[in-house]
């Protein structure tokens, strides 16, 4: 059973995307990673993820890698000063430790903080580019120890293949084909590390995401695969590859998911972590400026 967990989600890989928040990646895509969107104006938009793990044999509760994540809360914010094209994005997330006794498996040890700058451009129909800098903190709350800082740059090609293929929204019951190819350089880089078993400094992040959504985009199955390279070892050649497929159901402004995500060294032997996560996320408006009816 231990074996064709991963494999039947590694299964979606061949297909798939949800949204961005279909891995553990913490920091989110501007406007959860959408193509199209407004190019003028002030807005405030977001949306709150709340999961919890229900299966988690090695997935750390704090940077340290100590404990078993639990509980994850995950608030995403973007803050349009000329809409897309300059916004400022702040993640939040927030792990519990299930290895605490009682009620305490409800207290946060862990808190990440990610903000910056990003600005999105349109390139055509299906197509658009993010370019984005920001800086992430991931501190334990509940005792003092590891703390993993870096600051990176971003270039994300994002894209949606509905307005390319002909015939492809109605093969897929109304859904699309899309997702976003990423290139990231940790600028600045004192403490993040390269491998699962914190050893090592990333320098280069590598993503792709690809998947599909059907139903009239109610259902989408997706992936994303990461891979990071250590500036200790090699600059380019990775050192570690992060692979999380899931399925999800959306209505409205809401989506329930489940999610499986393994972390893996793949240039030496060392610690893998896996879990498996239910969760449920609420897209929010706080402010635009065109109100919708």
């Amino acid at each position: 059973m231990r074996l064709a967990l991963p494999a039947i989600f590694a299964a979606f890989a061949l297909l798939t995307h949800v949204s961005p928040a279909s891995a553990l990646d913490k920091q989110g895509s501007a406007h959860g990673g959408k193509v199209g969107g407004d190019d003028g104006g002030m807005a405030l938009t977001g949306s709150l993820l709340a999961g919890a793990a229900i299966y988690n044999p090695t997935y750390a509760a704090r940077p340290d890698n100590s404990g078993r994540a639990l509980v994850r809360i995950a608030p995403h914010f973007d803050f349009d000063l000329i809409g897309r094209k300059l916004s400022i994005p702040l993640d939040l997330n927030m792990f519990t430790d299930r290895r605490q006794n009682g009620f305490a498996v409800l207290k946060p040890s862990e808190l990440d903080v990610i903000s910056g700058l990003t600005t999105t451009w349109t390139l055509g129909a299906p197509t658009a580019l993010e370019f984005g800098a920001r800086f992430e903190r991931d501190m334990p709350v509940d005792r003092s120890g590891v703390v993993q800082s870096y600051a990176d740059t971003r270039l994300k090609l994002l894209y949606s293949l509905g307005e390319m293929i002909k015939g492809l929204n109605s093969a897929l019951g109304g859904g699309n084909l899309g997702g976003s190819l990423t290139l990231g350089w940790f600028s600045w880089n004192p403490t993040y590390a390269a491998r699962p078993d914190n050893s090592g400094h990333a320098l280069l992040r590598y993503d792709l995401s690809v998947g599909a959504t059907m139903l009239n985009d109610r259902l989408g199955i997706g992936t994303s695969v990461t891979a990071f390279t250590d500036r200790d070892a090699s600059a380019l050649a990775p050192s570690e590859v992060d692979v999380a497929p899931g399925i999800t159901y959306h209505w409205e402004k809401a989506a329930l998911q489940i999610s499986y995500e393994r972390d893996m060294p793949i240039d030496r032997k060392g610690l893998i972590q896996q879990l498996v996560m239910a969760s449920a996320s609420f897209d929010f408006e706080l402010w635009t400026p065109h109100p919708h009816n």
